[in-house]
Order: C-alpha cells, then sequence, then structure tokens
C-alpha cells in the first residue's frame, strides 16, 4: 500500500500519476517480540548461551544456557557445581530445563565443588555436537594425605545433537592436562574449558587453558569425531617452527580469514573512551598489511568483552558483528554491519533497560534461525540471572518510480480539465489554500491525499498505479511548483485467531531509505527572462515615526548619536513604521541578473508583546493579523513588478508599554517565491524612554542679598543673626501623572553649597519645612543648624532680611564669580528628601543664612557673586531609562556701597610701581641697542651698483663715416658690473 500527500507547506495540478513499485525482501536483526528466560537468583543464569537446533530424533530448537554457579544434584546439592540447561522457544520464563550432565563425583580424585560447569557453552551448528566446561575442576591426588594436591586442571562435556551421550567421544572425559606434569609451572594449573569453540567449518573443537605454564597458556584442538588431539600450541621455550605442529591441518589458509579482537580494559583519559574492539580485515591474505579498524566503548563500560559474528544479518553479502558492553548503564549490544570496509558506527544498540535485566550483554550468540521463519535470530545473556532471545524479521525493501503528466510545464491559458469536480475545499494548517484536488478519491480523504492499495506477487513483479488531480482555479501561487510526496507503508497481516503472534512476525520496511518519494511539476513561468528563472531583488529600509489619525502627515522619531529612534512615552498611544519596499536591478548596467518579478511578495512582521498591530496605510498593500495582533502578513503584489518602489505604513498600538520598556523591536522579514537567498530577517529597533511626570522649580527670597560690616570669628557668634543676612529656598515639585510608588523610591535632592573649598562657611542651613507634608523628613538632620546658634526674633529676622534686599550697586569695573558645586568652586551637603505617595504638588522651604565674615575676608574686591543652589529628583528604580528634569535657583551677592573703598593702595605704592617700570624699560632698550637691534641695513649694502663712461662722440671714428655715408650709428657704452663684493 502506497500514500500519497502534500507537504504541509506546499500545495498538490491537472495531471496524471503513474506510480511503478518494486520489492526487494531482506532481513534486518530488530528488538520486537523478545522472549525472555529466567534462572535461579545467583546462579549467574546467562553467564554464557549458545542458540543450538536437533534434527533427530525429532526437530527441535533450543537455547543453550550456561549456569555456572548453580548448585549441583544429588549429593552435590549443598555444593555450587554449575549447570547447563536448554530453554524451549516460548513465551514462559521458567520453562528451562537442565541437562543432565554430570550427576556424580568420586571425591577420592576429584572435586566439582565450584567448578563452573557451563562457564563455556557452544554449537556445532544445526545437528551438530554440543560443548561446555568447567575449567575450575579439581584433579585430586593423594586423599587425605598430607601431601594431598588439587590441580584446577578443567574438564570439558561433548554431547550430542539431542544433548544427551550416545557414542564413546560423548560424556566428560575431555581433559587434555590429565596425565601430564602437575604444578603451576607445568600443567597443575591448566584450566581448560576457560574458554571453547568451534573452527568456522565445525571440523574441530578448540579448548583455551589459560593456566599452562605458569599462566602463559596453550590451546588444545580437537576432532569431535575422533578420539584424538589434532594441534596444540607450541610450549614455552620450544625451538621447532611453528609450520611442524600445523601442517597436518592444511585447512588453515584455505581462505581468508579476518580477525576481531575485544579488548574491554582499554582506556582513554582525554576522549572517555572505555573498552575497545579492533578489527583486522585480511583483504590480502597477508597479515602484515592488514590495518586495525577500532570501535570505541563508552567509558567503564567494558565495551568488547564479548564480541560474536552474528552471520549476514542484512543480507548484503557480509557477516555482521555484535559487541558486548555489559557495564554501559544496565548493559548494552552493538550490531555493527559488515562491508567492503566495516561501518564504525552501529547500525541497531540493543539495551537491557529496556528489558529489565542488569549487565546485559556479557554473552552473546548468534546467526542460527531457531524460530522457524527463516531468519537467523540472537540469544543475549548477562550476570542478572536472565537472557534475552531476540528474534528478527523480514525487511522489505520498496524501489518506487514516478512519472508525470504534462512532463515539463503547466501552461495556465489550456484547460483539459472542464467538466471535472473535486471535493469540498479544505483549508491547511497554515491558513493557505491548497491548489489541487485528486479525483477518485473515497469520501474520508482530503481533497490532496489520494490513497490506494497495491499487491505486490514477490520480488521483482512490479506493479503500476495511477491517480489524476486537477488544478484549483484563480490560484495565487504560480511560481512555485506541485510538489507530491509518495508514501508507502504495509499494511498489517490478517492473523486468524488460532494463530499464535508469538510465532508469526510481521515484515517491515527498510529503514536505510526513506519511504518517502518526492517529485514535483512547474509552471510556465512569465516575466522571469529568457532563462526563466524569476530572480527578484527585494531590499527593505524603515523609519519608526508618528502620523495623526486625521492626517496624512508623517514626522520620524528623533534619533540619538548612534542614529537609533528615540520613543518617549507619555500619551501617545500609537507609533507608525514606515516601511519601504524596492524591487530594482542591482547593476542597472546588466538588468538581466536580477531584479524580475517578485512573485507572491510579502512582509512578515513579527511584533514584540509590548507593540500589537492596530492597522495600515498604503496603496496597493493589504495587510492582515492574526487574532492577538502579534504577528502581521503583507500582501505587496502578485507579482511585485520589476522597477517598483512601495511605501507604505504600519500603525502599531503602545498600550502594552510598561514603565520597563526599554527599547521596541519590530522583525520583518520579506518573502516571495521567486529566487532572491539573500533575503534575510530585519530588525527595526527603536529606544523608549520615559519622562517622569514630575517637575521641579525653585525661587529664592530675596534672590539678592548683600554683605558689609567686619569680620566676626565664629566662636564670637551667638545668634544666627551674628552669621549674616538670612534666605530661604522654595522648591516646588510638581506630579501630572500617577503616584510614585508605580516608579520607585523618588527623592527630591537639595545641593546645598554650604562651604568654600578651603573649608569656610558659605551658606549655613538652619530649617526644613515641607509644605502639606509634615511627615516627610529630609535628611541628614545633623546638618542643620550644627553650631546651635540661638535664633532671633521673628522681628529681627524681617528687618535683617529687609536690611538685606537693599538695592544692589551699580555695575563696576571688577571681578564676578560664580559659587557652583559642579563648577568645584564650592563644597556642598546633600539634603535628600523622600516624595511619597502624592499628587498635585508639593512644596519643601529651606531657611538658611549667608556667612557674612567668609565673604568679606574672601571676596572683598568682586562686584557681584553667583551662588547656585541646584534641586533634582532621582529614583531608586531598576528602571534604566527615566528622563528626569533638574532645576537651579541662582542668588546674587552684592557687597555693600563703600566697601571696596575700604581697601584703598598708599599714593607712594604706585609712584614706585611707576618708577621702577621706566627703570625696567630704559634696561631693555639698552641691551637691545648693544645687541644691534636697532641697526638698519644700508641700502648700497644690497642693490648692485653700475659705473659707466662717457665716451665723446667726435672721439669714434665710426661717427664720422656714418655722418659720411648718410645714416647714423647707434651710441656705444663701456660698462663696469659691479656686486658690492669687491
Amino acid at each position: 500500500m502506497y500514500r500519497s500527500r502534500r507537504f504541509k507547506q506546499q500545495k498538490p495540478i491537472l495531471s496524471l500519476l503513474f506510480i511503478n513499485l518494486n520489492t526487494i525482501i531482506t532481513q534486518l536483526f530488530i528488538n520486537l517480540m523478545t522472549l525472555i528466560k529466567e534462572g535461579e537468583k545467583g546462579s549467574f543464569f546467562g553467564f554464557s548461551v549458545a542458540l543450538h537446533q536437533q534434527l533427530t530424533p525429532e526437530p527441535h530448537s533450543w537455547i543453550l544456557v550456561g549456569a555456572p554457579r548453580d548448585r549441583g544434584l544429588g549429593l552435590m546439592r549443598r555444593q555450587r557445581t554449575g549447570a547447563l540447561y536448554r530453554c524451549p522457544i516460548t513465551g514462559e520464563e521458567f520453562d528451562c530445563e537442565r541437562v543432565d550432565i554430570d550427576g556424580d563425583v568420586n571425591l577420592d580424585r576429584e572435586s566439582k565443588d565450584n567448578q563452573w560447569l557451563g562457564v563455556t557453552v557452544k554449537s556445532q551448528g544445526i545437528g551438530g555436537k554440543v560443548v561446555t566446561c568447567a575449567h575450575l575442576y579439581e584433579l585430586r591426588q593423594r586423599v587425605g594425605l598430607p601431601s594431598e594436591t588439587r590441580d584446577p586442571i578443567g574438564r570439558c562435556y561433548v554431547l550430542s545433537e539431542d544433548l544427551t551421550e550416545r557414542d564413546d567421544l560423548d560424556g566428560g572425559e575431555w581433559k587434555f592436562c590429565e596425565g601430564r606434569p602437575q604444578g603451576h609451572e607445568q600443567f597443575g594449573f591448566c584450566q581448560q574449558g576457560l574458554s571453547a569453540a568451534f573452527t568456522p567449518d565445525n571440523n574441530f573443537i578448540m579448548f583455551g587453558a589459560p593456566g599452562t605454564y605458569n599462566w602463559k597458556g596453550l590451546l588444545f584442538m580437537a576432532s569431535p569425531d575422533e578420539d584424538a588431539l589434532v594441534y596444540k600450541t607450541l610450549e614455552p621455550r620450544s625451538n621447532r617452527p611453528m609450520f611442524e605442529d600445523v601442517a597436518q591441518n592444511s585447512y588453515l589458509g584455505l581462505y581468508w580469514t579476518d580477525l576481531i579482537v575485544g579488548a574491554p580494559n582499554y582506556f582513554d583519559r582525554k576522549t572517555e573512551i572505555g573498552g575497545a574492539v579492533y578489527i583486522f580485515l585480511n583483504r590480502f591474505g597477508n597479515w602484515e598489511y592488514a590495518q586495525p579498524i577500532r570501535l570505541n566503548g563508552t567509558h567503564d563500560s567494558m565495551f568488547g568483552l564479548t564480541v560474536n559474528n552474528v552471520g549476514d544479518l542484512d543480507q548484503d553479502g557480509y557477516d555482521d558483528i555484535a559487541v558486548g558492553a555489559p557495564f554501559d548503564g544496565d548493559g548494552k549490544v552493538f550490531i555493527y554491519r559488515g562491508s567492503f570496509s566495516v561501518y564504525t558506527l552501529p547500525s541497531q544498540i540493543l539495551e537491557g533497560v529496556n528489558e529489565g535485566v542488569k549487565r546485559f550483554g556479557y554473552s552473546i550468540s548468534g546467526g542460527l534461525d531457531i524460530d522457524g521463519n527463516l531468519y537467523p535470530d540472537l540469544a543475549v545473556g548477562s550476570l542478572g540471572d536472565k537472557m534475552v532471545l531476540y528474534r528478527s524479521r523480514p525487511v522489505i525493501h520498496v524501489t518506487r518510480d514516478v512519472s508525470i503528466e504534462p512532463q515539463h510545464y503547466i501552461d495556465l491559458e489550456q484547460h483539459n480539465c472542464k467538466g471535472r469536480d473535486g471535493a469540498d475545499t479544505e483549508r491547511r494548517k497554515l491558513g493557505l489554500p491548497h491548489r489541487v484536488s485528486f479525483l477518485g478519491r473515497s469520501a474520508q480523504e482530503a481533497e490532496y491525499t489520494h490513497t490506494d492499495e497495491v499487491a505486490l506477487k514477490g520480488q521483482r513483479h512490479p506493479a503500476c498505479r495511477s491517480a489524476t488531480f486537477q488544478l484549483h482555479e484563480n490560484i495565487r501561487d504560480k511560481l512555485r511548483p506541485i510538489a507530491l510526496a509518495i508514501t508507502h507503508t504495509i499494511r498489517p497481516p490478517m492473523l486468524s485467531s488460532d494463530t499464535n503472534p508469538e510465532e508469526q512476525l510481521s515484515p517491515v520496511l527498510g529503514v536505510a531509505t526513506s519511504n518517502t518519494l518526492h517529485s514535483e511539476v512547474n509552471f510556465l513561468r512569465e516575466g522571469c527572462g529568457d532563462d526563466n528563472i524569476c530572480q527578484s531583488n527585494l531590499k527593505l529600509t524603515y523609519q519608526f515615526g508618528t502620523r495623526p489619525i486625521t492626517s496624512d502627515l508623517f514626522t520620524p522619531l528623533p534619533k540619538d548619536d548612534e542614529e537609533v529612534s528615540v520613543f518617549s512615552l507619555s500619551d501617545q498611544r500609537s507609533v507608525v513604521l514606515e516601511v519601504t519596499v524596492t524591487n530594482m536591478p542591482s547593476e542597472p548596467l546588466y538588468p538581466e541578473k536580477d531584479g524580475d518579478d517578485a512573485h507572491a511578495a510579502q512582509l512578515l512582521v513579527t511584533l514584540p508583546d509590548t507593540l500589537s498591530y492596530s492597522g495600515f496605510r498604503g496603496q496597493q498593500v493589504v495587510c492582515q493579523a492574526n487574532q492577538n495582533g502579534s504577528q502581521a502578513e503583507c500582501e505587496l503584489g502578485n507579482p511585485l513588478k520589476r522597477d517598483s518602489i512601495l511605501k507604505f505604513y504600519i500603525i502599531l498600538s503602545t498600550s502594552a508599554i510598561t514603565i520597563e520598556t526599554t527599547e521596541l523591536t519590530v522583525n520583518l522579514l520579506l518573502a516571495t517565491i521567486s529566487e532572491q537567498p539573500d533575503l534575510a530577517p530585519v530588525t527595526a529597533v527603536a529606544k523608549v524612554v520615559i519622562e517622569l511626570p514630575l517637575a521641579v522649580s525653585g525661587v529664592a527670597r530675596p534672590h539678592q542679598l548683600f554683605f558689609s560690616g567686619a569680620v566676626k570669628g565664629e566662636s564670637a557668634m551667638e545668634t544666627l543673626d551674628d552669621v549674616g543676612s538670612a534666605l530661604e529656598f522654595e522648591f516646588t515639585v510638581t506630579n501630572t501623572g500617577p503616584s510614585l510608588q508605580t516608579l520607585g523610591s523618588a527623592f527630591l535632592n537639595i545641593m546645598w553649597p554650604h562651604e568654600l573649598s578651603n573649608g569656610k562657611w558659605l551658606l549655613y542651613p538652619t530649617a526644613f519645612h515641607f509644605k502639606g507634608h509634615p511627615e516627610t523628613h529630609c535628611r541628614p538632620h545633623t546638618s542643620l543648624n550644627p553650631r546651635k546658634f540661638s535664633h532671633s526674633s521673628p522681628s529681627e529676622d524681617q528687618q535683617h532680611r529687609e536690611e538685606g534686599a537693599a538695592a544692589p550697586l551699580q555695575p563696576q569695573e571688577a571681578e564676578e564669580i560664580r559659587l557652583d558645586c559642579l563648577l568645584g568652586s564650592a563644597h556642598c551637603v546633600l539634603f535628600q528628601c523622600p516624595l511619597l505617595s502624592f499628587s498635585g504638588s508639593a512644596v519643601l522651604k529651606i531657611q538658611g543664612r549667608l556667612w557674612n565674615s567668609t565673604f568679606l575676608e574672601e571676596f572683598p574686591s568682586v562686584s557681584a557673586l553667583e551662588l547656585l543652589v541646584r534641586a533634582n529628583i532621582t529614583v531608586k528604580s531598576s528602571i534604566k531609562h527615566l528622563v528626569l528634569r533638574d532645576a537651579a535657583v541662582p542668588v546674587m551677592i552684592y557687597p555693600e556701597v563703600g566697601l571696596t573703598a575700604q581697601y584703598w593702595i598708599p599714593w607712594w605704592w604706585i609712584l614706585i610701581a611707576i618708577l621702577a617700570g621706566i627703570l625696567v624699560l630704559s634696561l631693555m632698550v639698552c641691551i637691545l641697542w648693544k645687541c644691534g637691534f636697532f641697526r638698519r641695513v644700508q641700502y648700497e649694502d644690497q642693490v648692485p651698483q653700475y659705473h659707466a663712461v662717457k665716451i665723446p662722440h667726435q672721439d669714434l671714428p665710426q661717427f664720422h663715416e656714418s655722418q659720411k655715408a648718410g645714416f647714423l650709428h647707434k651710441k656705444e657704452w663701456t660698462t663696469h658690473w659691479s656686486d658690492g663684493t669687491s
């Protein structure tokens, strides 16, 4: 069965589909329908596993499981001798049977306690022998005597295919180390059977004996059909050529065999590798050229503790391997596909956690079909007293071929499907209409979907189906091709009621290739140049601004130093984004490069939570927003023609802007179905500032003060009148907005210039008064009247204030000074007054005294001083973009009339100064005269001189001759040049 389905972002045309399907059935191992067998707790059931199939006396398939720590039988029931179990292919967990071997013991010559029977179990294949070993089987000599010895030589059992002892070679007399010299330096610790295996041709059995020769180890090889040791590896210190032992075994080397070696204790500290498997591919029959391929496990996973050839699972002609990692979590088995060069990534990972098995993957056996479905299976053992059988199922690979008519382009001017109707229109998830409808579909299917069943009779027997679909009228998308997706699936088989689901596994589709085939058919495109490819060149610019509702006048927002628009959060309920879109060739000299019509041109607008779509203004543009106004889609034209310039306005509501909003970001993305790969999102950014509805202003009473009198020391002062003139500052804070609690903690700060830079008093503060808010207390309190001067009577204070407000001095040519803490000419104390929640206005009055003595000492000759008291508002809030305004209140201070006359200069000081100036001037003139400063350069020293001598004409003979001839000659002069150097 196949399914033809369109992509959800594209739209399936009048056409015929011809779909050709073909099948190839292979096999792949998957972990479905597992069988779990469980043994006695603590018996190590699953330490070794082997798949086995007998043919006589009746066919039967078994899973052979070793339990080397299982309890013995009979006289040995109190001992842990180990056992071998055979498990049927059923869903029952506890139906494994113990194989009846090794039932008696002769304590005078042997010990079977803790002999680990079942440490190894191997099958010769279908109808072949079975071997299992007990590598810690002990040979006892001189029992009961002080010289008694126990030698763990090990022994193995060979059984017939039905797991019984049917011939002379069956039984447990496979003890190659018995009768040989004992002791640890010889064969006393032989431990034969720790590993055992059949050769690849199944003609011989190999036994590992790692304890021989002081743990140097030997390999024994024997024939299960002959009572003879066929091969034994060389003993240590043997000088015989290696080939003498194997000369009679010419089967070694008949074909090139690859080698796989596990290294479970390998680790790399830098890369966290724990365990490895080395694969030596013997491609040329020479191991010298074999370069190992390493497969890596995870840290502390013991990856490679067991490695098995599990046969050709995927039927590609190469055997596959399984690698166990029992300490990777709860244990894992990695399946690697074989090829000419092994795939280093596993094709499948089996995990013990999925089966509830601990230390999963300690043993593996595969390559044999034991469930009768003609595909090999896999058995995995563990140290958790459980084993798991994984049954494989067939995999179907389907090859597909799709042909579409018309084969080239769809011409919208040709109508060849009149009279045919599709089903009712169904909108897609994106809200865009699809463009085609299948004909002949079922009523339950959508317009753009058609389903049909195809019966494949067998491999390489193709089947063909056709489907017709028609194009809708008045479609908008005339550029993008009609995309088709042909998907095939397998219908689950119909099982009868008496069919055991465990015996029947349904096939699956191959995962190497996708089960979906994509195809498409294009439209005949117009306005896209000679190459029939529309290459547009859409560009976008923007700017933020405001626009009255009743006017078309757009006013851009002001910008900061970084050329970023600044939006002031006040009473504005909307902001306007002006967008300009152009579609012009990037190179006017080569207009064919780009700038073609932009089909289905759109602008996608994504708004933050602080903004929402309100509307648009402009020609040729249609904008629609989603339900909550967070996104808008503006249609710019279909197509937007070449050389087009489109300007429109998007109106955005600012009702969701809060005081935490610091910026506005609007994402703008141009989209078109024409080709333009450089279209990238554009982010329109505007900063947000908050103008607090707080204003502070101030006034000084009086605004002019005078200082006069005599200097009086601080210790001699007793009352405030001794300090100086009284003055009062009144600061008014106006709040026209909401309560200040919504913004944070607000404070009115007064920068009071209380002293000069040299530490002398300037303005002496005396009292605070917050009008209308008596509960408000300004800090610091200790700065008010710190010298504890007594207050004067109100009448005296008023009289002193009126005296200080006398008429100002007339302007004089003297110095004017500004006393300001920001300029550093004065030092200020900061008074901070909390502004609790209030509306309207609040008035703070501060009284103080002008320290008269300081002005007499420091400013006796100035004509005027300007003293500035500053006030501002601060807000302790997480808001970093508040805009606050400051206020500065000036006070003019003048000396009394006649004060500057007290500081006259004696007349003789002036006379001495004049005489000293004349003396210095005369001295400078003399020095300059001596240095030649007043000497001028003579004219004759610089201008060249001419010396001429006049010769009388009567002395010239030429003159007489020229007169006789009737004409005159030019006078000649004798000249001498002198440049003044001689």
